[in-house]
């Protein structure tokens, strides 16, 4: 019976116990341990509430269901077993639930439940950085969001053919570079040599004055 109570203490986090009082199942959340690099497991505490219990309706329809028995026999084995824990409590002050924990008294008549150190004990998970090929994630390029994958293309594409436009250019650089030196070849390097060899035809130009 004790293991059936656990599973419905683990899915309702609130087990009432009749004659005893009420267990609830605390999970506190995964933390990161900046420090050491890992992440802690959740951790489950216990906390026992000693008074009266409340209907236990539900409790008694869960196990009419999980044991394939009709609700009376099902309040019959849970009385059953809350009133053997309290005999026991009051016989030994002690009660062992194996894979579980204990339940003590104290001093002063107190109850209370000490669950196993191993009990529902997680390793932590270290946070090692994991870098895989190719995997593409976004990456802010200035104003602009690309992908890993589009950034390495751009970054390692190899350079495009030379553009014809400059090829046009650098021919006629070239040709006018080969005429030039072709032309001081054949005439040697005077003023008269660019000069026009056309004669020149003096022109009288009409008086631009009266005489008297």
């Amino acid at each position: 019976m004790n293991d059936l109570l656990k599973e419905y203490l683990l899915f309702k986090k609130k087990l009432p116990l009749a004659g005893l009082g009420i267990l609830y199942l605390q999970r506190e959340p995964a933390q990161f341990d900046v420090g050491n690099r890992q992440f802690l497991p959740p951790q489950h505490t216990y906390e026992f509430r000693s008074g009266v219990v409340e209907p236990v309706a539900e409790l008694v329809e869960w196990l009419s269901l999980r044991l394939g028995i009709d609700t009376t026999d099902a309040v019959s084995r849970y009385q059953l077993f809350c009133d053997d824990a309290v005999r026991t409590l009051n016989q030994q002050n002690t009660l062992t639930w194996k894979g579980w924990g204990v339940w003590k008294k104290d001093d002063k008549g107190t109850l209370q439940f000490i669950s196993h150190s191993t009990e529902l004990q997680l390793t932590p998970v270290g946070a090692n950085k994991v870098i895989r090929d190719n995997a593409e994630h976004q990456i802010r390029v200035g104003e602009e969001s690309r992908s890993s994958i589009e950034m390495s293309q751009l970054l390692h594409q190899t350079k495009g053919t030379f553009p014809i436009e400059k090829v046009i250019i650098w021919s006629w650089v070239v040709l006018a570079v080969l005429w030039l030196s072709w032309h001081l070849n054949q005439h040697s390097f005077t003023t008269s040599s660019f000069a026009n060899p056309a004669p020149v035809k003096a022109i009288t130009s009409p008086k631009s004055y009266q005489e008297f």
